[in-house]
């Protein structure tokens, strides 16, 4: 899909998003509370997830069971797809998210901040100074709590379902990953840096972190995309 290029961020339509979930509206943000809200987008993304210190994943033996286990239906998909069932048009989940060549937007509004993922229309609410909700529902992006440490927005993410793999290689994870994602613009502003740390003892040896980088685009903004429509990033998608 080819991304039309216009002027300036659509972040009031971004805020009306917000309205209609019916998150919370505070006071504006505190002048020391840096300001991530724009449009981020890499169209190259790495084939492979980049893992801070090179390396592979740690997987444990059942991790590397069910990395096998996946392999069939990963070798029989033509374009990586969404979700576990390879052809089914559901959420990547918080690492594997960072290899689609699609754009995300971020707006903040009083104590929550809103991550808009443009493939399959994922939307996050990271709920600022609050604490992990172990009662929330699974979710295939998990549940996410906020808090700022300097200019870096930290969220830490627990309650996933077991539906989604880390990357378009299929590597599992189970029903106890906790991943801790750390947003920072890097110096100059035109560029964020996402590090997300994947904690999850059942499937790897020990936590693990990628690194993505998206450059800041003011031209760029979020569109429509209708997954199941055999359009060129679609065509592998069908309903099951």
């Amino acid at each position: 899909m080819a991304h039309k290029m216009k002027t300036g961020h659509r972040l009031l339509v971004a805020a009306a998003i917000l309205g209609g979930l019916g998150l919370a509206h505070g006071q504006a943000r505190a002048a020391s509370v840096p300001d991530l809200a724009g449009v981020y987008f890499n169209p190259h993304p790495p084939k492979t997830l980049q893992i801070v210190g090179g390396g592979a994943p740690p997987l444990t033996a059942a991790g590397k069971a069910a990395l096998a286990a996946n392999a069939p239906e990963v070798a029989k998909s033509k374009v990586p797809p969404a979700g576990q069932h390879m052809e089914a048009c559901l959420p990547d989940g918080p690492t594997r998210i960072l290899q689609e060549p699609y754009p995300m937007e971020i707006v903040q509004k009083g104590d929550t901040v809103l991550l808009i993922w443009e493939h399959n229309h994922v939307n996050e609410q990271i709920y600022m100074n609050e604490k992990p909700d172990p009662q929330a529902d699974w979710a295939y992006m998990g549940n996410s709590v906020g808090h700022w440490e300097g200019s870096t927005l930290v969220a830490d993410t627990i309650q996933f379902n077991d539906m989604t793999f880390l990357d378009d290689n299929g590597l599992p994870h189970s029903e106890n990953l906790k991943v801790q994602r750390r947003f920072r613009l890097l110096p100059g502003g035109k560029a964020l840096e996402i590090l997300a740390t994947v904690t999850d003892p059942e499937m790897y040896t020990k936590p693990w972190t990628v690194r993505a980088v998206l450059p800041r685009r003011t031209d760029v903004h979020i569109e429509e995309f209708i997954c199941g429509i055999r359009n060129w990033e679609t065509r592998y998608t069908r309903a099951r």
